[in-house]
């Protein structure tokens, strides 16, 4: 395969999936490269209508992008680079090996930007307990404070006219 430089296709079954692949020979291995089916190829001039034209970057905005690539390059260490699922995987493995419960772990809440109805009692209570409301000083936990009578407030079955508000 690799001296005709040819590549053979095949599909390959894969966690009860099966994949459209290409087999090739490269530096004296055999590779296996996933590939797409062709009801998943689409032309993106067909699928999106008013895709932006082909742009050309300046001579100043190639070589500012060529200094940020080379200031971002490192030399590449698969050591420094973990499967972290693989890692909590073994973790509970090695867990129910010991003999301790393992827990399905719930999912994170996600903010909903719902009131707590609890903390917007707690604050009206918190109100309600104001100096403003018991007479200058603010009642004890359990207290039930006297409310003094207010004055009337004056509603207005007309707008003012004098172009001020009041």
């Amino acid at each position: 395969m690799e001296k005709s430089g040819k590549a053979g296709i095949a599909t390959f079954v894969m966690r009860q999936h099966e994949y459209l692949v290409a087999v090739k020979a490269e530096n004296g291995l055999l590779t296996c490269h996933t590939l797409h089916w062709a009801d998943e190829i689409r032309d993106p001039k067909k699928e999106i209508g008013d895709l932006p034209a082909k742009a050309k970057a300046s001579d100043k905005e190639l070589k500012m992008a060529e200094q940020l690539i080379e200031a971002l390059s490192m030399e590449w260490n698969p050591e420094e680079f973990h499967d972290t699922f693989q890692e909590r995987v073994a973790a509970l493995i090695e867990a129910k090996r010991a003999g301790k419960t393992v827990e399905k772990a719930e999912p994170a809440a996600k903010a909903t930007g719902a009131v707590d109805l609890m903390e917007a009692l707690r604050a009206s209570v918190e109100r309600a307990r104001s100096p403003k409301v018991t007479g200058g000083k603010a009642a004890g936990p359990g207290a039930i404070a006297e409310k003094k009578p207010g004055a009337k407030k004056r509603i207005r079955s007309t707008p003012p006219t004098d172009g001020n508000g009041g």
